[in-house]
């Protein structure tokens, strides 16, 4: 959709640019032949500046106009929907007879999935079961309903099998409003999962190469996603509210996935949790009111941390066990009852350009089996313990972080205290070059390397990219025709 709204108006300028300077040319036929090259440069030249402004600006606009669609509220599902008996599919067979009796859209292909759609559903049992089905299909634009009592089962089942796209369908008053078991190449879109009495989206097995986002799952009784092991999947930009337990989880394995850009408010749980994760990307998340732990990740290999926001958790804002070569930066934590970010065993991760402030307990906490952290550029304010920091582990790296209780003296004015900031704990380590301020940039050393700005692993926006790319092929389309003139 960005693609047409970017290309067309580029082509009718282009057509327009002939138009215009063919008609220029016309009305100048009684001129010389040097007023109408100039005539027709300048019209070009004028044409081609609108059309890269044009350009650069459509993108961006048509971006933010498509961010504003999607599902809004249970407004959008219309009691027109057609109310139809349970739908229990087990095998392809039996999709194809299904199909074929109701007359539904499509052949099973990938090009022609088969549509379920417009449908109101309200039983006891399960409401759809798709089993052992690897045909292509859509399960969109129903509701699914049910008592809400202890006599209702899940809503839809999806189990052993795989090339599925759920979306905009309602989900309430089930006992979980999605039950997944073993599913590949799934996905789990743009739904509204509310008032179930266990979990909103639950899966018994494994998720492989699925796609969970733009979900809104609320008043829940049970967690809003729960997972027991993903691989190559993505948990993105779902919006979880007031449940019961946890908000996001995977409890088991968790290998080549992103959980990115969810909103995760008023649970009852942890905020996210992940067990057994390796090359997992955690980012851009938003936790508030999080009664348990903000971000509980156990036994991690080569997970990034990166730029989450945690306000108001009732536990530590981050615990991490056994965290091995993670890298944790460009976080906040805000208002955490326990530590802001504890590290319990582990080896080799590193933490930077954190922002930890109003910790009940300690900022940040290395333990007696956390070996050869790194922690450094993070910025701790007004956390409770006496030291903002404490380290009982072996080789952990205490450098460049700033303390607002440890500011000054700096005589030589290079940003750095004069004296070292000294850590709690029974590895008796201290930071040596606190520094002066927050955004203070200290130097670079031989040992730990510094970086200026707001941190390492931040990307340029695209948006100025955009424009700055745009801006040097207008500025060289300039100079060729002022050479031209020349």
């Amino acid at each position: 959709m960005v693609l047409y709204f970017t290309v067309a108006p580029i082509s009718i300028l282009f057509i327009l640019s002939n138009v215009v300077v063919t008609t220029t040319i016309r009305d100048n036929d009684q001129k010389d032949d040097t007023m109408r090259i100039i005539t027709k440069e300048n019209t070009t030249l004028c044409l081609l500046v609108g059309l890269m402004v044009f350009a650069i600006g459509t993108p961006l606009m048509t971006t933010s106009v498509l961010q504003e669609r999607g599902l809004e509220s249970c407004d959008s599902f219309t009691a027109a929907y057609t109310p139809h008996d349970a739908i229990l599919l087990d095998g392809n067979a039996e999709m194809i007879a299904q199909a074929d009796a109701e007359v539904w859209p499509g052949d099973g292909s990938e090009g022609s999935p088969y549509q379920i759609t417009g449908y109101y559903f309200y039983d006891v049992q399960h409401s759809v079961e798709i089993r052992n089905i690897d045909l292509y299909w859509t399960f969109t634009d129903n509701e699914v309903d049910g008592p809400g009592d202890a006599t209702v089962w899940c809503g839809v089942e999806i189990s052993d099998s795989a090339n599925g796209y759920v979306a905009n369908n309602l989900f309430h008053n089930r006992y979980r409003g999605l039950w997944l078991i073993d599913i590949d190449d799934v996905i789990i879109t743009n739904n509204i999962i509310e008032d179930n009495l266990l979990h909103g989206i639950e899966c018994a097995g494994y998720i492989n190469g699925c796609l969970i986002s733009d979900n809104t799952i609320t008043r829940n009784t049970g967690s809003g996603i729960r997972i027991l092991t993903a691989v190559d999947s993505e948990i993105s930009e779902n919006t979880v509210t007031n449940c019961e337990g946890t908000g996001i989880q995977v409890l088991i394995t968790a290998t080549n996935c992103q959980i990115t850009d969810n909103y995760v408010d008023e649970v009852t749980g942890l905020g996210i949790h992940l067990g057994n994760a390796s090359s997992v990307e955690i980012m851009h998340n938003e936790l508030s009111n999080v009664s348990g732990y903000g971000v509980f990740v156990v036994e991690s290999y080569d997970i990034e941390l990166y730029n989450n926001s945690l306000v108001n958790v009732e536990e530590d804002g981050m615990f991490l066990k056994d965290s091995s070569f993670d890298l944790i930066h460009n976080n906040s934590v805000v208002g955490s009852d326990g530590i802001g970010i504890s590290v319990t065993s582990g080896e080799n991760s590193t933490f930077r350009f954190n922002h930890i402030e109003d910790s009940a307990d300690f900022g940040l906490k290395t333990a007696a089996n956390a070996e050869c952290m790194d922690i450094t550029r993070n910025v701790f304010i007004n956390n409770g313990a006496a030291a903002q920091v404490y380290d009982e582990g072996e080789n952990n790296t205490y450098i460049y972080n700033y303390y607002d209780d440890w500011v000054s003296p700096d005589a030589d004015s290079d940003q750095i205290v004069d004296v070292p900031y000294a850590i709690d704990g029974e590895a008796d380590n201290e930071d040596p070059y606190p520094l002066a301020a927050p955004d203070a940039v200290p130097p670079v050393t031989g040992g730990t390397t510094t970086t200026s700005g707001t941190g390492v692993g931040e990307e340029i926006p695209m948006d100025l990219l955009v424009i700055g790319g745009g801006a040097v092929v207008i500025i060289l389309v300039g100079v060729f025709f002022l050479k031209r003139k020349a």
